[in-house]
This record gives C-alpha cells, structure tokens and sequence, in this order.
C-alpha cells in the first residue's frame, strides 16, 4: 500500500478479499469488526475517478478483505460504471500494480473498529 496516495494494487486487494473469504465462515466467531473508519481521501480518490459529475445513479463497491500480514480487516473500495445492461461493473486498473495508466485504482486506508471505534456511539 502507498502511504502517499492510499491505494493497493489489484493482486493486494485479490489477496485480501481471498483471505476473508476462505476465513469468512468461522471469522466472526472469534474477531469482532463492526465497522471501517473511512479517510475522506479514500472517498475523494474512488468519486474523482468516476468523474466529476458521475450523475444519480453513480455507485461505488466495497469488497471485505483481510491483510494476512496482520489480520487486519480490510474494507476495499473501486468505483463503478454502469453498463448498457445495468451492471455496475468494477473501475479496475489494468496493470497488476495498481497503476496501468488507466485513471482507475484501488483504495484502502480503512481502519476496522475495533480498536477504532466511537465510543460513545450508539451503533456500537
């Protein structure tokens, strides 16, 4: 991951996303994550991509992911574009770093909660 512009490349995100899925079926029953602290950054970068005026139905995807490296719950983030069919389709970057030259990344900088949770919030 960059620390500079907070994107991961494609193979970091499969890797993440693998990892909870293969650890998904018996992963709540001993962490707890109940939501991602979520940088404006990241926000910013995945609706800059999708243009500056993306219209009504412009969406963005989040994946679950988790860092094998650390255990650390993941939530990725892409933006999307709307096929002729209605399928909102990944805005993936084409080259396996993360940046082919496309305009198009992959955003984390998430932070789980736990540990980083609102304490006096009533969703928690």
């Amino acid at each position: 991951m960059s620390e500079q512009d907070k994107k991961i490349s494609l193979a970091t995100a499969q890797t993440w996303t693998q990892e909870w899925r293969s650890v998904e079926s018996d992963y709540n029953s001993h962490n707890e994550c109940n939501a991602f602290l979520i940088p404006v950054q990241d926000l910013q970068g995945v609706l800059a991509e999708i243009g500056a005026n993306p219209g009504d139905d412009a969406c963005v995807r989040a994946y679950l992911g988790v860092d094998p490296s650390t255990n650390e719950e993941k939530l990725i983030i892409v933006g999307t574009q709307k096929d002729r069919n209605g399928v909102y389709r990944d805005l993936l970057p084409n080259a396996a770093d993360g940046d082919g030259g496309d305009g198009n990344s992959i955003w984390d900088f998430t932070k789980a909660c736990p540990p980083m949770c609102d304490d006096r919030s009533s969703l928690n």
